[in-house]
């Protein structure tokens, strides 16, 4: 009979973390002066060997691991613990983990990335819905820490602070900074409404100049950035970032380049062109 996998998995962990806490209270001391490979393997999972963790995760039992992950289903919780189903590769969705921790009060939510430090204790193998076997490692992790999609995915390689306002007739668009990263680079850009009408700004008309190339705007669903709002009524101010391919953190000089326009028609709103020199 066939059954939720994370059902399974959540009384596995269970089941683990409580026999790991009670063979080391009924372990006498010279049982717990002999440690053998089969118990604790002092090894660490290297990058090299993440590939090979999940097709054969028998042969990583008890050692250490460490990585980023994305929580994809609600948290199970118990009176001794937290008990987690965890993406190791959240950008493609894959390296399915099961993870459980002694921390029955930890804070953490479907969708948070998070940085986990722990154990291989075993392995749980399954099946899908479409019928295929699933082997996932099982971790007992000494920590997890909840972090965001910056720090887990797209770690900031060089910033630029820019802090630089151009005023139109009000319409006031302000570049405050720009981040490069090996995903992709971030704008942060702010829109105040100072004028008597609704003015719009629209991010997909954004463009970044450099070296003679042209960059256009991406969008992608998952970063969790905030959105600058594209219609503003007069006293409004939004904030946000925008998002455009990887470029070198090292380059030197820039454009950019956005647009907006006015519901009052006697006004011209010309492009806003930043120019930004390290």
């Amino acid at each position: 009979m066939k059954k939720n996998l994370f059902f399974i998995a959540t009384i596995i962990t269970t089941l683990i973390l409580v026999a790991c806490g009670s063979e080391e209270e009924k372990s006498t001391d010279k049982e717990k002066k002999v440690e053998t490979s089969s118990d604790v393997t002092g090894k660490t999972i290297e990058e090299s060997d993440i590939a090979k963790l999940y097709t054969s995760p028998k042969d990583y039992k008890n050692f250490n691991y460490e990585f980023i992950g994305q929580v994809f289903t609600t948290p199970e919780k118990d009176k001794d613990g937290t008990y987690l189903q965890v993406y190791a590769d959240p950008e493609n969705n894959e390296y399915n983990t099961i993870v459980g921790i002694d921390d029955p009060e930890l804070v953490v939510s479907d969708g948070d990335y998070i940085k986990v430090k722990g154990v291989v204790k075993d392995v749980f193998e399954g099946e899908n819905m479409l019928g295929g076997t699933i082997l996932a490692p099982m971790v007992k992790a000494s920590s997890i820490e909840v972090t965001d999609y910056i720090s887990a995915i797209a770690p900031t390689l060089a910033t630029i602070e820019i802090n630089k306002p151009i005023d139109q007739h009000g319409f006031v668009v302000t570049l405050e900074k720009i981040e490069f990263a090996k995903k992709h680079t971030r704008v942060y850009v702010s829109v105040t409404n100072n004028t008597k009408d609704k003015i719009s700004f629209y991010t997909h008309n954004m463009k970044i100049v450099s070296g003679g190339s042209q960059f256009e705007g991406i969008y992608e669903y998952d970063t969790g950035y905030p959105e600058v709002q594209s219609d503003l009524l007069p006293g409004i101010t939004t904030t946000g970032v925008v998002t455009f391919p990887a470029m070198d953190p090292a380059t030197a000089e820039l454009q950019i380049y956005a647009e907006g326009y006015s519901d009052n028609y006697d006004i011209d709103i010309e492009p806003f062109v930043f120019t930004v020199a390290k």
